[in-house]
């Protein structure tokens, strides 16, 4: 889509520009919807919260971007669920609304 093509030009260039001054800049996409009020409201009402999962997943695989050196980890593109699993989280269950619903996947992916 043009809206994560914008998004990846842009981290491109600015991890480019920011790089010799130690600062990072990534992207990072969740696998699948998140339960937020524009899924609710918008997008899919009750059904598509319990397919989400929430937003706790996207704030721990920040936090396990956040917390690598700048200076060698900049210009990635990155998925939640990968970067957890690359950090040994592979169990992902506690992050489902509904862990018997099917989880529905992310609109830009």
């Amino acid at each position: 889509t043009m809206a994560k093509y914008g998004m990846s030009m842009c981290v491109l260039g600015m991890a480019g520009e920011f790089k010799d001054a130690g600062i990072a800049v990534n992207a990072l996409w969740p696998r699948t919807t998140i339960a937020t009020a524009a899924i609710k409201n918008l997008l899919g009402g009750d059904a598509g919260v319990r397919g989400s999962r929430k937003p706790e997943i996207m704030g721990d695989a920040a936090y396990a971007i956040l917390i690598k050196p700048s200076r060698d980890f900049t210009g990635k593109f990155l998925i939640d669920d990968e970067v957890l699993a690359a950090e040994g989280k592979t169990d992902l269950s506690e992050y489902a609304v509904d862990p018997t619903a099917r989880l529905l996947p992310d609109f830009f992916l």
